[in-house]
């Protein structure tokens, strides 16, 4: 199933009102990535590279510094899901201990105060379960990760997608997603190919994807280049 192209946003006043808290049981959702590294196999769009080895078990969240004397003491937001796949948003001191807050899952991260400077001088890493769940470039402020998990008692529908590269080079990009009740099964909900043109998409029929379900946006292209991609959703509260 291919990205279906519109030119118009899909619902413009629907989002708006959406954001203004006016319709009921409906929020917003927004993840954008970037990958330096992508080349001729699939990676997701984050900031680490590869794939996330997603944590297991819900422990603290610690954020560490590759420049431990410019960024230490700064703090961070810190978002995700807790281990009932609830919404969870803690902050978290950069070189200190790991929150009180437990995460399954971590969606971003976004820096609350710098110690030296406006940003972050060394890449910031989140670590939950021993395993790195987002990180943040030098400079960026946030980390860069087009993923998603939708929580309990949610739904969520994809709505826009986009996908673009450093380089003119040929680009296949692919929207999946695994129930957590599912095993290892991915499964592929949208794809489509480019040569160095950047895709903005919006679906008039949304993927609806449901709940406890992680959804990843992966690339891979005919030779390495940078690669950016995003998701937007409307989520859905049945509860």
């Amino acid at each position: 199933m291919g990205f279906q192209f519109q030119n118009n946003p899909p619902s413009f006043h629907f989002g708006i009102s959406v954001l203004k808290g006016l319709v009921e049981d409906y929020s917003v959702e927004g993840q954008f990535g970037y990958n330096t590294d992508v080349s001729t196999a699939f990676e997701t769009v984050w900031g680490v590279g590869g794939f996330p080895d997603y944590p297991t078990s819900a422990t603290g969240c610690t954020v560490t510094s590759s420049n431990t004397a410019s960024d230490n003491n700064g703090t961070v937001l810190v978002r995700g899901l807790d281990a009932n796949y609830n919404q969870q948003t803690a902050v978290a001191t950069i070189g200190g201990s790991a929150t009180t807050e437990t995460f399954i899952r971590v969606f971003n991260l976004r820096m609350l105060s710098a110690v030296t400077g406006n940003a972050n001088v060394g890449t910031l890493t989140a670590t939950v379960n021993a395993k790195t769940v987002a990180t943040v470039n030098i400079g960026y402020g946030s980390s860069l990760s087009a993923i998603y998990t939708v929580p309990a008692n949610k739904r969520a529908y994809i709505v826009q997608a986009s996908i673009g590269s450093s380089k003119q080079k040929e680009i296949e990009a692919k929207i999946m997603t695994k129930k957590i009740t599912n095993g290892n099964v991915w499964n592929t909900i949208g794809f489509q190919t480019t040569f160095g043109v950047p895709l903005f998409e919006t679906f008039p029929i949304p993927f609806m994807v449901e709940e406890k379900t992680d959804i990843e946006l992966r690339a891979k292209a005919d030779a390495t280049t940078a690669v950016s991609g995003s998701l937007a959703m409307f989520i859905e509260d049945y509860d």
